[in-house]
């Protein structure tokens, strides 16, 4: 008798018993040698069949030996009465080798399995491992399904399989899958035994067609001002980078490198390396140059990402004006604070703001104005009429204009502007005509001859605070006479 499970068999027996009932039996197993060599005499209570689990048989022909080992089952009944009946024994028991399912790998890789695909037109595998020693095996044939051991994608058939040798073979065919559906080939091995078959099942395979998703934020925490403005991130220092990369996929990362680069998608600054703390620490940015922080990220399924962050400028300077000029007084009479300027520059980042303040230059300061300068104006004037009247101990005003970029550097310009509150001074005014003219004379004169022309000379005129700009002499007369007026 052939047997080839070498964990369990099996086992049927049966008693009579004509003057009292059967109480139990008891069956051992071993060979023909030692009938107890495999499972000593165990009581299986008044049941005539057991599955006897938990033993271990040889092969009957095993391949360090000559010798044929069979096995015999022994079984023997006990009655009421306490007596025990002789030993029954079985048929001789011949163990060989069980079937052996084999291995089935999911992909188009031979003999390695995978878990993902991007191939959404194809189902592959390959398989080894199917052996029968009692039968043989005659023919393969495979199925795929959406379940283990399903048929419901495809039913059992040859077409597509190839054997390589009497035991390794690959199976591939067409098919339209769908997206995170997990499926499933078996792999049926026909025996030469009538109706025996020996089937295996991979694992699964999950069409997956979408890339990593990658995301670039700013650190939460640094020690660097950094601002993301439209599609530009703008940050303070230069000696490092203040980013992070996020990398997800639904499936799971098997790879992720990240470069840095002058241009999306080029690594020319720093190459590829899979920590991206070696690319942000240790940048060497130039200061207003664009750098792209980029991620190449693959998933399981082999489906690649390759995103750049923003551009990344840094800046290290503050902005500055150029050309500015402020009016050097005021009075009541020209109340109007005017300040120009030919350009405002930032070279590296952007202008954030420029903001004017007036005061009243003292040690207490009180504030008169306080403005923003949009970045296009080229001027700004205000008028201090009111302030100049209302405040007459004022002296001087202080203008303060603060120039700021967006990550925070400024320069800070100041002026001072003079508040004249007194006229110019003059001692007095001598007509100093002669009868030559240019040549004055060097004394006042009451009279004189010419009459085409007058001279004077203003004596002592300043001005303390402001100084002298211009000054104008009026001349009248009581006669219609076209007079030059010569002054010295």
């Amino acid at each position: 008798m052939l047997h080839n499970d070498q964990h369990g068999i099996r086992v049927s027996w049966s008693a009579h018993e004509p003057e009292s009932n059967v109480d139990g039996f008891f069956v051992a197993i071993g060979t023909t040698d030692s009938r107890e060599s495999v499972l000593r005499f165990t009581e299986f209570g008044t049941e005539s069949t057991a599955y006897i689990n938990n033993i271990f048989f040889e092969l009957s022909n095993r391949p360090d030996s000559a010798l044929t080992t069979l096995f015999v089952i022994s079984v023997k009944a006990i009655n009421s009465a306490g007596l025990v009946s002789e030993i029954g024994e079985s048929k001789h028991i011949f163990v060989q080798k069980a079937n052996v399912p084999g291995i089935v790998f999911d992909g188009n890789k031979l003999y390695e399995d995978v878990s993902f695909t991007n191939d959404h037109t194809s189902v592959s595998a390959s398989f080894y491992g199917f052996e029968s020693e009692a039968c043989n095996i005659i023919s393969y044939d495979w199925a795929i399904g959406t379940t283990e051991y399903g048929t419901d994608v495809m039913t059992y058939t040859e077409y597509g399989l190839v054997m390589n040798n009497n035991s390794h073979g690959q199976a591939q065919i067409h098919l339209e899958l769908y997206e995170d559906v997990k499926y499933f080939v078996s792999v049926r091995a026909a025996t030469g035994c009538a109706g025996q078959y020996i089937v295996s099942c991979s694992d699964g395979i999950i069409l997956d067609r979408k890339a990593p998703e990658v995301s670039f934020n700013i650190k939460p925490e640094n020690d660097t001002t950094i601002i993301s403005l439209g599609n530009v991130i703008y940050q303070a220092g230069s000696d490092s980078l203040n980013l992070i990369g996020n990398v997800s996929d639904r499936n799971g990362i098997t790879e992720t490198e990240w470069g840095l680069g002058t241009l999306p998608s080029l690594t020319d600054q720093l190459v590829y390396t899979s920590e991206l703390t070696e690319i942000t620490n240790v940048a060497q940015l130039v200061p207003g140059q664009s750098v792209f922080l980029t991620a190449h990220s693959t998933d399981q399924a082999g489906n690649i990402n390759v995103s750049s962050s923003f551009a990344i400028v840094t800046d290290t300077t503050t902005p500055f004006i150029n050309g500015l000029d402020c009016v050097k007084f005021v009075s009541i009479r020209k109340p109007v604070v005017t300040c120009s300027w030919d350009s405002l520059f930032e070279n590296e980042s952007r202008l954030a703001s420029m903001t004017v303040s007036i005061t009243n230059g003292g040690i207490n300061q009180e504030q008169f104005v306080a403005h923003t300068v949009h970045a296009s104006e080229y001027l700004f004037s205000f008028d201090m009429y009111d302030t100049i009247k209302e405040n007459t101990n004022i002296t001087y005003m202080s203008v303060t204009i603060i120039v700021t970029n967006i990550v925070g550097f400024s320069k800070t310009y100041g002026r001072n502007i003079l508040v004249d509150r007194t006229p110019p001074t003059a001692q007095g005014l001598d007509v100093v005509t002669s009868t030559v003219p240019g040549e004055f004379a060097d004394f006042h004169q009451k009279c004189q001859m010419p009459r085409r022309y007058v001279e004077v000379r203003l004596k002592g005129y300043n001005d303390t605070e402001s100084g002298i700009d211009t000054s104008r002499l009026a001349f009248h007369c009581f006669t219609k006479l076209n007079i030059q007026i010569n002054t010295l």
